[in-house]
């Protein structure tokens, strides 16, 4: 919370607001005397209860429910596509490596073919080859 405080309202990577340097060093402090806060319980107890409408720091898009929590909070429901997304690229590189094998294994499969006709004078398979 306090370095998304810091990066969005800095000027030439400093605070120049006495206001703004106030509360940063407040939420610094309060993020470093209990790790264990969420972001809300930071927000909440530097800037008040916030409004269903907006959160500080959040933009008016989030709600201090969601962040609380509630149903299915749009930030659990962002974290949640963002792992599916890089679950589907994944199984994607999985899908492209297992056609690569296919590919190669019906180069091979053409291959042995041209040799045992070649060896045999006669097309063969390789589990007929086994039976002789």
């Amino acid at each position: 919370m306090d370095t998304m405080f810091f990066q969005t309202r800095k000027k030439d990577n400093k605070l120049v607001e006495p206001e703004t340097i106030a509360k940063y060093a407040e939420i610094q402090k309060l993020v470093q005397s209990d790790s264990s806060l969420t972001n809300i319980e930071v927000v909440e107890k530097c800037f008040g209860p916030q409004h269903k409408s907006h959160v500080v720091g959040f933009g008016g898009g989030i709600t201090a429910k969601e962040l609380k929590g509630g149903n299915s909070s749009k930030a659990t429901l962002l974290d949640k596509l963002n792992a599916s997304e890089k679950e589907n690229e994944s199984l994607k590189r999985c899908m492209d490596e297992l056609e690569n094998k296919c590919e190669r294994m019906d180069e091979l499969e053409s291959k042995y073919e041209w040799l045992a006709s070649a060896v045999f004078g006669q097309p063969s398979s390789p589990s007929s080859s086994n039976d002789q």
